[in-house]
């Protein structure tokens, strides 16, 4: 099959990596391979190291397009409530809460901020900011440094799950979705509301205690903070992560629209990568996040002076690719008229070739009909012959002499004779004639008894 795009979503998921990548075909996005890389922190850089390495060169996979996704916990989020005045001014207003939570001049934010409302008159400006301590993810940075991957894009896990449920759902208009990321020793939870991420939490997993009660207890503590109306409900949940599919046995029977999110994803998959489906899910939901051109949440933590920066020249294998393409499905849609052009030409070069032969044939066909008519018109200037002479001079000759005609008649070249004769064979002497056929006697011959000689009548076809 041929890929348009290659992107790589690295999660880090507790002390483990978590490698999905997706490509995407005319169609949509397929998620082709998956790996999981267990203690990375804990094992020896180098072991490590080559371990992706060998799996990066295996799949044939490019580190062109790696989207990492932090853990929600490194991260701290705000949700702003903003006058429509300062839209114009967004950045500017958005930095100025970032300051004012920065504990100290030394340890600053890496941010980034995704809105909604925006270019909507008469509505209040709705901003999910997401903020990460820069030692923190410096840390992170250089840890992959020496791994040997460089992020183009850094998000958190969670908001890359949520740009996958997202992507291209049209019943999201005023409806709440809860996510439930559920992992061995903890889970996080997100609520979604138009399309728009409004809460998220993370906690540790109490083992006392079974997915049904935390997730129902989980699920009235979200109602309470997103601040639900009487009248409205949480319309689905959906749960992803390693134990997403014991806790949907446990919810079953009491919440009756709960479903996995691999149900639910918009990407193709062969068989071996299902199993691996909702542990791969947040990795999935950031590999895809690098692979659309625009998520509903397009958030980017990395420094502008850390993002890859291309220049014009890496662009030209792109475009080359995408006019050779475009090149073929040209000649995909052209092929049959120009093979019914070829054929055209080619039947034109044969008639012509035989267009000699087909003259000559007609020649011929023409002097054949000719002849044919002439043939024809002989035939009935000798039917319209009179045959009288030529028969009476053939009986003269055939006839013995002692045999005498009293009578001869021709009507329409039937003859008939009558007369005398002392012979008695005279039958096969008129069927010896050219002129005769059908010789056969009528009536019976009787002896004359004034000459003593037989009288016979024989009729007889003239043949010309």
């Amino acid at each position: 099959m041929m890929y348009l795009k290659t992107s790589v979503g690295i999660e880090i998921r507790n002390e483990d990596l978590i490698i999905s990548c997706l490509k995407s075909n005319f169609s949509r996005g397929v998620f082709t391979h998956f790996k999981r890389i267990p203690a990375y922190r804990t094992r020896n850089v180098e072991e490590v190291r080559k371990e992706i390495e060998r799996y990066f060169k295996s799949q044939r996979l490019s580190r062109e397009s790696i989207v990492l996704g932090i853990p929600r916990g490194d991260a701290i989020i705000r949700h702003l409530d903003l006058p429509r005045e300062v839209e114009d001014n967004l950045k500017q207003v958005v930095l100025y809460q970032v300051q004012s939570f920065e504990p100290t001049e030394e340890e600053k934010f890496y941010f980034d901020y995704a809105a909604t409302g925006a270019g909507q008159p008469g509505k209040r400006l709705q901003v999910l900011l997401v903020m990460v301590r820069k030692s923190v993810l410096d840390a992170h940075l250089e840890a992959l440094g020496a791994l040997g991957i460089r992020p183009a894009t850094v998000s958190l896990g969670s908001v890359a799950l949520a740009n996958l449920f997202l992507h291209k759902r049209t019943d999201t208009g005023g409806k709440t979705f809860l996510l439930a990321d559920l992992k061995p020793r903890s889970f996080e939870i997100l609520a979604l509301r138009d399309s728009f991420l409004i809460f998220t939490r993370e906690a540790v997993r109490e083992e006392a205690k079974a997915w049904k009660e935390i997730l129902l207890q989980e699920l009235e503590l979200a109602a309470g903070k997103i601040r639900l109306s009487p009248d409205d409900t949480i319309e689905k949940i959906v749960l992803a992560g390693e134990e997403s599919e014991i806790a949907l046995n446990e919810l079953r029977e009491s919440i009756e629209e709960c479903e996995l999110i691999g149900s639910t994803l918009p990407v193709e998959m062969p068989v071996q990568n299902r199993a691996h489906l909702q542990e791969a899910a947040t990795s999935v939901g950031l590999a895809f996040s690098g692979l659309v051109r625009q998520p509903m949440l397009a958030l980017n933590l990395l420094p502008s002076e850390q993002r890859l920066q291309r220049t014009r020249w890496a662009y030209v294998p792109t475009v080359l690719l995408s006019l050779i393409v475009l090149f073929l499905l040209a000649g995909l849609g052209l092929r049959q008229t120009i093979q019914e052009r070829i054929l055209g030409r080619k039947l034109d070069q044969e008639i012509n070739a035989l267009k000699g032969r087909v003259n000559r044939v007609q020649a011929i066909r023409a002097q054949a009909e000719a002849l044919e008519k002439k043939i024809l018109f002989v035939e009935g200037l000798i039917r319209q012959t009179d045959m009288n002479l030529e028969i009476l001079q053939e009986l003269t000759t055939i006839l013995p002499p002692d045999t005498f005609l009293n009578a001869y008649r021709n009507a329409e070249c039937t003859i008939q004779i009558n007369g005398s004769s002392t012979s008695l064979d005279l039958i096969p002497k008129l069927e010896r004639s050219p002129l005769l056929k059908n010789v056969q006697q009528r009536g019976t011959t009787f002896k004359d008894a004034q000459t003593g000689k037989e009288r016979f009548t024989y009729e007889a076809k003239c043949e010309r």
